[in-house]
């Protein structure tokens, strides 16, 4: 078995980004009171678990390609707060 690349072209914002990569949502309460906080990282988990239910895996991508400054959505939470957005990858298992 082997892995692909699905999704070349996964960019996310720094909250998906944090949770993505270190598995981490501390961050969120810096700048969100904890309530607002429990509620962001429980909407990022889901959509994250819904992206991966076909077993996908979303990694962390390119720093290169990584875009200072965006309103593109977030391809994972689908917020279209302006912000960094962070290249990722959509990788999937093939047989």
């Amino acid at each position: 078995m082997s892995l692909e690349i699905r999704d070349d072209h996964f960019m996310v914002c720094t909250d998906c980004q944090m949770i993505i990569v270190n598995d981490d949502a501390s961050g969120l309460d810096y700048s969100l009171d904890e309530d607002v906080a429990n509620e962001r990282e429980e909407q990022i988990r889901k959509a994250i678990s819904d992206i991966q239910s076909d077993g996908s895996y979303l990694i962390a991508g390119d720093d290169d390609q990584n875009d200072e400054f965006s309103s593109r959505a977030c391809d994972c939470c689908g917020t279209r707060l302006a912000g960094e957005r962070y290249h990722c990858r959509l990788l999937r298992n093939v047989l």
